[in-house]
């Protein structure tokens, strides 16, 4: 199925992999071992440990930039839980997680800017299960503040494509550019930071009238 953009015009851009994951592909080795260590807050999502990374993300400045930035705008909702989605880890040559990326499905409700060839896009989300080099034990590797998709939970979501011919689209700045839109992703609220909520508040009320068209979807 094709699905072309209908209310925003497409505005060329040029972004790093990811809008602003650039940090990805570039983790040094102290880097690595400080992903390793066990989480010092009692944070459990999906009955897993949660162990946060940190890294360089690139903010959005305002919404006209979060859309200038977009490769594609989609209305949607998720249709697999982050245990559900394929997990795509990377190690250095000592166990040691460099990358830790979820392959999530999203049902495309409606595409607001870029081009859709099918109706389920591949999100890539900065956060995945994977086992303790040394324990084997599971927990979740999360980049930064990233809330991962709640399965069946509505999102506007403003997405970039992978580098080198990948498949995956990556939320614009980690995760300035998702917004859950049905109230059904409270995790979401989590986020503290000041400009996150600030355009998040923008996004939802300039959309308004197109989420509120695909509420019965």
């Amino acid at each position: 199925m094709k699905i072309y953009f209908t209310t925003i015009a497409v505005i060329a851009a040029i972004a790093l992999f990811g809008a602003g994951l650039v940090t990805a592909n570039n983790t040094t080795n102290s880097l690595a071992q400080s992903i390793e260590q066990v989480s010092v807050n009692t944070e459990i999502v999906e009955g897993l440990t949660v162990r946060r990374t940190e890294g360089n993300i690139i903010i959005p400045k305002d919404v006209e930039d979060l859309i200038a930035k977009s490769d594609i705008i989609a209305i949607g909702k998720a249709t697999q839980s982050l245990p559900e989605s394929t997990p795509l880890i990377q190690r250095d040559f000592e166990g040691y997680v460099t990358e830790a990326i979820s392959q999530t499905e999203f049902k495309v409700q409606r595409v607001l800017k870029g081009t859709s060839y099918s109706d389920t896009l591949l999100i890539g989300q900065q956060a995945a299960i994977v086992a303790d080099r040394i324990t084997g034990k599971s927990f979740l590797q999360v980049f930064d503040d990233y809330q991962p998709l709640v399965k069946n939970a509505k999102y506007i979501l403003f997405l970039k494509k992978g580098l080198n011919g990948s498949r995956l689209y990556f939320p614009i700045g980690v995760y300035y550019g998702k917004f859950n839109v049905d109230g059904t992703d409270q995790a979401e609220n989590k986020i503290e930071n000041s400009d996150f909520k600030l355009i998040r508040k923008d996004v939802i009320e300039r959309f308004k009238k197109i989420i509120d068209q695909t509420s019965a979807s």
